[in-house]
């Protein structure tokens, strides 16, 4: 299951991010605007549940927060509450993520709102909790010692990371330096550059963040085992030499497959509209349009239905249930029935194993990755013993895996594996015998009779005019030299 996320922006709309500066084309709000929006769709496209967040104005013309009868908290306003991302949800931003015609406002206090926000979404659950704040650092900041710590406090408490990104702020490694900086707006960076070092956060300058929007993104999943149990290398039950090993077995690579799509028609209970309107409708009933009751559109439901032939009931058919139906196999022209009993006969038992059959020498041969059970030290040291005797040995291991009850065996080849900061077995399917099947055919210019002998002309063989009409079948169909005359 995916980690769940809470991630809140805090987006200055300050009257001086109406600026152009430094040669820009877009003022700073457009420009700080280019990353937020980037990440906050970014978040929609992973279209996860678990992957919410919530958007603070600052500096804006108006005041909406649960601390607004404080002077401090005064223009500071919750544009959106931590939840899930809706396409509705970025036009609704879109329309309240405006300019405003204030200065005031203090960021120290956004920052405030924020981790109350996460606090009170996330609770003492398991959460990633994250705040980014994109500003100018042109307003004035109310950075008291005692508030300050407090912040600090919280957030190392909390295990909350903090982002600070700046419009024109001094970077060093980036190597940017703003020319002719306001003192105060120098004081103010010194001041949340503190902040952020004591956090143990991230202090960058907007012009970086930008660049860095164009590198690709590597997306972080949990992965699922797809074994877990003893990797033994001969029987624990009958001798004491056999060695047995705690193990997982985990995928090495997998395959990331689009977005799916889901299908809508329009409503048969709404008047015709407009075809192009969308909006997608929850399964519990809700949407995600502006307002659910005036939705045109509904979600597609598919049903199956089981008919076989039967002359006496309308149309020649009739429909069973699918209780009825038996799973059967065609042979020829026939359909053979088998029971899940006798299938059960056929059905190989088996108890989940991972078991050495034998060992090669390296010279041929990789997909999934074996390690030992994390918490167990003596699986660790245990396993590491055998990589490096693989390893000195120049060989590998053949195993037999069964990875879960009455499940169909598999034989593995185990490679060693052994990098800087891990050790690990390597593993890859190899088949069976009966999986590799060698046909021969006769050939296609004669026929050889059981004596050997070789027929040149025979009823299965083609003929001179057979030859001849197939040649001038391929040669008309040949388009190389369509539309071409003599001249080219």
């Amino acid at each position: 299951m995916a980690e769940k996320e809470a991630t809140v922006y805090i987006v200055d709309v300050g009257a001086s991010m109406g600026e152009y500066r430094n040669g820009r084309t877009q003022t700073d709000l457009e420009f700080a605007m280019t990353y937020v929006w980037d990440k906050i769709t970014s978040t929609v496209a992973l279209d996860r549940k678990t992957a919410m967040l919530g958007v603070v104005g600052l500096r804006t013309d108006g005041t909406v927060n649960e601390l607004e009868g404080e002077e401090s908290f005064e223009h500071i306003s919750v544009l959106k509450e931590i939840s899930s991302v809706l396409l509705t949800d970025l036009k609704r931003l879109q329309n309240k993520i405006k300019l405003s015609k204030t200065v005031n406002g203090d960021a120290i206090s956004a920052l405030v709102i924020a981790i109350q926000m996460i606090t009170e979404h996330c609770k003492k659950l398991k959460w990633k909790r994250r705040i980014v704040l994109v500003t100018d650092g042109r307003g004035y900041l109310e950075a008291d010692a005692d508030s300050t710590s407090a912040i600090i406090k919280k957030i190392t408490q909390d295990n909350m990371e903090l982002v600070i990104i700046g419009v024109d702020f001094d970077d060093a490694e980036y190597g940017f330096k703003e020319e002719d900086k306001d003192p105060q707006k120098a004081d103010n960076e010194q001041i949340l550059r503190s902040l952020v070092e004591s956090c143990g956060g991230v202090f960058g300058t907007l012009q970086q963040a930008v660049e860095e929007l164009g590198m690709p993104r590597l997306k972080s999943t949990r992965p699922v085992p797809s074994y877990k149990g003893p990797l033994s290398l001969g029987d624990a039950n009958e001798y004491d030499s056999a060695i047995c090993i705690d193990v997982e077995r985990y995928p090495r690579t997998a395959v990331r497959r689009p977005l799916t799509a889901s299908q809508f028609v329009q409503r048969s209970d709404q008047p015709n509209v407009d075809s192009q309107s969308t909006g997608t409708v929850l399964p519990d009933g809700d949407s995600d349009m502006p307002d659910a009751g005036t939705n045109d559109l509904t979600n597609v439901k598919s049903s199956r239905t089981y008919q076989v032939l039967d002359e006496e009931a309308p149309g020649g058919k009739r429909d069973v249930s699918r209780d009825d139906l038996a799973k059967g196999y065609e042979y020829g022209r026939t359909a053979v029935h088998i029971s899940e009993t006798d299938e059960n006969v056929t059905r190989l038992e088996t108890q989940a194993a991972l078991e050495i059959i034998g060992f090669i020498p390296w010279a041929n041969a990789i997909s999934m990755i074996i390690i030992a059970q994390r918490t167990n030290s003596k699986a660790i040291m245990a396993l590491s013993s055998l990589i490096h005797a693989l390893f000195e040995l120049e060989s590998y291991a053949i195993a037999r895996l069964v990875p879960k009850a009455d499940k169909s065996p598999v034989i593995l080849l185990l490679a060693p594996s052994i990098e800087v900061d891990y050790e690990c077995l390597l593993d890859v399917q190899i088949p069976f015998t009966e999986d590799v099947r060698s046909y021969k055919f006769p050939p296609l210019d004669r026929v050889v009779t059981i004596s050997g002998k070789e027929i040149k002309e025979h009823r299965n063989l083609p003929n001179d005019d057979l030859k001849s009409a197939m040649s001038d079948y391929v040669d008309r169909m040949d388009l190389s030299t369509f539309g071409r005359d003599d001249e080219g």
